[in-house]
């Protein structure tokens, strides 16, 4: 017995744990009085009251409880009454599971250890699933006996369950709809996905009937959710507000472009969790993700449906283009004009932004005008309607104006612009000038974009018969299987590395019917990766009367604008000063468009990237990662999904957020896209409100990922921290006892003096003196 030692002194300390345990009546315990308690078991308890790592004791056979603070809250309603009480007492509604590990501490088979362990508690008047990282370590008294076990643990349910939510809704994401004919098949492949999940004991998925307004059928469940009452499933289906009954949650399943939700969902929440903030965001975000499967499941049927048709619209696709061409001239106009003026004459009291935007707005105008023209030079073609009106004109002049106007954009890229017209110096030809402007602009547009780097030559002939036009570049070239097809009507070479992926696939083909429709014909010579040869050759028919302006100054002009504006949109995207704060890199060919995506972004307080390609994108990420990643999908070279896949193949970026632009309208991109691991897409053309709440909602899910995660490595180091603490300390107490033939609290309050004296932690005392210890043995085996 050792006198001195009372409750008082023992747990003394500040907090309603100490508190208890001081009130404690221990004589009424197997432990006795507290002036009776072996040194042993008071070194234990002065070792983990006053840590603030969940800790907890049981002492002598019955397993007497004794904690700290830092475990309180783990008890729940379990305290008061846990202090003092025996373990199996205590735990009894899961002591099959943890008895046995006791008893092997108890027993001497050693510490244990026990990682993610389910255990069903009820210590919130339910019978709670939860999920615990623990160790039992043995205490063992001056004989050598194991006297008590160190209790070591952490509440890891927060993880567990967060990472299993998590996977639900990837599997959600993931979900494939190749084998989905209708919305009702997405439905029931969705609940088949949810059926695996242990948060939704049940779902149901209500749908409404096409034309039923007040009426829902039900088309997948699994569980007993079923018997929801109608009144309430209407209600949401109505009102698009989740409702609560009893052992479930209805929530409406919403899709983008209509009006009202399209069914409900029906969820039983588990009885073995309360429903809380972080369930509820939860069961939000599986009808978020249900619901957007849904809306793929409904663009793929609308896709199907307009295949279904192009056989019909195919014999009238030649008069929807001349009328709808026609009809395009007009707001055309109401739309050049005034924005023309406006920049005329009011640009330099404009705010640069609005001036900056009136100008995207004005060429993306001129580019809808140049396809305009396009468009109905093929409609005209297929009707067998573009027809020559030749005048006399000098094809030299013509052909170096046009050429020319293409220098400064050349410049800007990096290539070098040749142009070679003396072969035709002073040659007067009977010619359709538009069609022939038509045709060099064409051509120098394809081979500035298809060219990185080196240069583009533009050379023309006339000899006795024939006008030969010659546009060489040093670009990437085009496969021998697609030469024969690279001038059919809007085919596009796949995979072809150029400045942009933008186009309709109109340019060359316009080419072929201008060259017929002037007599002539073009033909193409290409090696890939060393450049084309495109070579227009037409009959060299003589002017009569020649007189006036021969060089169609005007004609190129009027044409060149439209060309010269396409051809701005390849530029390479600007550096960016490094800057902290929340970081968006947008990934966009078009610099209008990539210009317009960095405003929005930057009205928001973010800092923005710009990258025009997978490449350079990977390289801005590889010097700093952003918080976020834009990307467009139609991309020079390797596309957005291919950026994807990368990102997600890299341990450090496979959790960067990455929202996908598509101009396609159909469901294939963006369900590879979410089969790769996207993390959202969007439509364009969008709505700006639309596409900064999407990028708000996920930099905001990565911040509460990633915080979840840093909280739980931290929570593990720390345990295991005091886990190395204790095992040092307690070495430090052993050795010094053995030493200087004391007892434990002696030894333990020299080693406290030690610490005051020295000014250090006492860990570091601690471990100086074990490994002075473990040196000193090392000698000695040595000699």
């Amino acid at each position: 017995m050792s006198h001195g030692w009372t409750a008082g002194r023992l747990f003394a300390g500040p907090g309603r744990t100490a508190a208890v345990m001081r009130a404690k009546d221990w004589a009424s315990t197997p432990l006795g009085p507290v002036e009776s308690w072996p040194v042993e078991l008071r070194a234990a308890v002065r070792t983990v009251l006053p840590s603030r790592i969940p800790m907890l004791l049981w002492w002598g056979p019955e397993l007497i409880q004794i904690f700290n603070e830092a475990y309180t809250p783990l008890l729940g309603d379990k305290f008061p009454d846990a202090a003092g009480q025996p373990a199996a007492r205590c735990w009894s509604e899961v002591w099959d599971q943890l008895g046995p590990l006791a008893e092997q501490v108890l027993g001497g088979g050693g510490a244990t250890y026990s990682e993610e362990m389910h255990l069903l508690l009820r210590r919130h008047g339910y019978l709670e699933e939860t999920y615990w990282t623990f160790s039992y370590s043995p205490v063992h008294s001056e004989d050598g006996t194991v006297a008590g076990i160190f209790v070591a643990t952490n509440d890891v349910t927060a993880r567990t369950l967060a990472h299993r939510r998590l996977e639900s809704l990837r599997q959600l994401g993931t979900l494939s709809l190749t084998g989905a004919d209708t919305i009702t098949d997405a439905a029931r492949a969705a609940v088949t996905v949810l059926s695996g999940s242990a948060d939704l004991p049940g779902v149901v998925a209500y749908l409404r009937p096409d034309g039923t307004e007040d009426r829902l059928e039900l088309v997948a469940a699994y569980g007993d959710q079923a018997d929801t009452p109608p009144d309430t499933l209407r209600k949401v289906a109505r009102t698009g507000q989740a409702e609560r009954v009893a052992g479930s949650v209805v929530l409406p399943l919403v899709v983008s472009g209509q009006a009202e939700p399209i069914g409900v969902l029906a969820v039983g929440v588990s009885p073995y969790r309360e429903l809380d903030e972080f369930y509820r965001v939860f069961l939000d975000l599986v009808a978020a993700r249900v619901s957007a499967v849904l809306g793929d499941a409904l663009a793929y049927t609308a896709q199907r449906t307009r295949a279904s048709a192009l056989a019909e619209l195919d014999a009238a696709k030649t008069r929807f283009f001349q009328n709808v061409s026609h009809e395009f001239r007009t707001p055309l106009t109401l739309l050049l004009g005034p924005l023309r003026t406006v920049l005329d004459r009011h640009a330099d009291v404009l705010p640069a932004d609005q001036r900056d935007g009136l100008a995207a707005a004005y060429q993306a105008a001129l580019r809808l005008q140049r396809l305009v023209d396009a468009l109905l030079d093929v409609a005209r073609a297929e009707a067998d309607e573009l027809h020559a009106r030749r005048e006399p004109t000098d094809v030299a002049a013509l052909t170096a104006e046009c050429a020319s106007m293409f220098r400064a954009v050349a410049e800007r890229n990096d290539l070098r612009l040749r142009i070679a017209v003396d072969g035709a110096a002073g040659a007067t030809v009977a010619l359709d000038r538009e069609m022939w402007a038509k045709i060099v602009l064409n051509l120098l547009s394809n081979a500035v974009k298809f060219t990185p780097s080196g240069s583009v030559t533009l050379t023309l002939d006339v000899t006795g018969d024939d006008v030969t036009l010659t546009v060489a570049d040093t670009g990437v070239g085009i496969p021998d299987v697609e030469q024969d097809r690279i001038f059919d009507r809007f085919h596009q070479v796949a995979g072809t590395r150029g400045r942009s992926r933008e186009g309709a696939g109109i340019g060359l083909a316009l080419v072929a019917d201008l060259a017929a429709a002037l007599g002539g014909r073009v033909t193409v010579a290409s090696v890939p990766r060393q450049g084309s040869t495109f070579t227009v050759t037409v009959p060299r028919i003589a002017a009569v009367s020649p007189n006036g302006d021969l060089s169609g100054h005007d004609v190129a002009a009027k044409l060149a604008p439209a060309f010269l504006g396409e051809a701005r949109q390849w530029e390479p995207a600007g550096t960016t000063e490094p800057r902290d704060g929340t970081r968006v890199l947008v990934v966009e060919d078009n610099a209008d468009m990539r210009d317009y995506l960095a405003r929005l972004m930057d009205e928001q307080g973010w800092l923005v990237d710009l990258a025009g390609d997978v490449d350079t994108a990977l390289a801005l990420i590889g010097a700093k990662p952003p918080d976020l990643v834009v990307s467009d999908v139609m991309l020079p070279g390797r596309d957005g999904l291919d950026l994807l896949r990368q990102l997600r193949a890299d341990p450090r970026l496979v959790r960067l957020p990455v929202v996908l632009l598509t101009a396609r309208a159909g469901p294939e991109s963006a369900v590879e896209g979410l089969r790769h691991g996207a993390d959202d897409y969007v439509v364009k053309p969008f709505h700006p409100v639309e596409l900064i709440a999407r990028v708000r909602v996920h930099l905001e899910l990565s911040r509460l990922r990633e915080t979840v995660l840093e909280s739980s490595e931290r929570e593990a180091e720390q345990l295991r921290a005091a886990l190395d603490s204790r095992s040092v300390l307690s070495q430090a107490v052993g050795l010094l006892m053995a030493t200087h033939r004391v007892d434990a609290d002696t030894a333990f309050r020299q080693l406290v003096a030690l610490s005051q004296h020295r000014n250090r932690k006492a860990r570091e005392i601690a471990a100086e003196i074990v490994a002075d210890f473990t040196a000193g043995l090392a000698a000695q085996q040595e000699s």
